[in-house]
């Protein structure tokens, strides 16, 4: 029977690699989406001045990814051009 010896290095646990954090994932919703959902997303936007946010929700009506009655479609839009016109300088 043989006795072994380990160098020191071996036996000391390996410390761990630091992790890179991550960026959050921007949460977008499968398409078409009702208008309600398309009011909650732009109102969020506002409140939280996420201007990412309410392009996307702009976009999605410009390519009639909304779905919705006709009485709801023109004030969304209508809301949609007041938020999203240039601040004046």
């Amino acid at each position: 029977m043989t006795i072994e010896f380990w160098p020191r290095r071996l036996l000391k646990p390996k410390p761990k690699k630091p992790c890179r954090p991550r960026l959050p994932r921007p949460r977008r919703p499968k398409l078409p989406i009702r208008v309600g959902k398309a009011q909650q997303m732009l109102s969020s936007a506002i409140l939280l001045g996420d201007h990412n946010m309410a392009s996307w929700v702009d976009l999605a009506v410009k390519r009639r990814q909304v779905i919705g009655t006709p009485v709801q479609l023109p004030e969304l839009s209508q809301r949609l051009d007041a938020v999203m016109q240039p601040l004046p300088t």
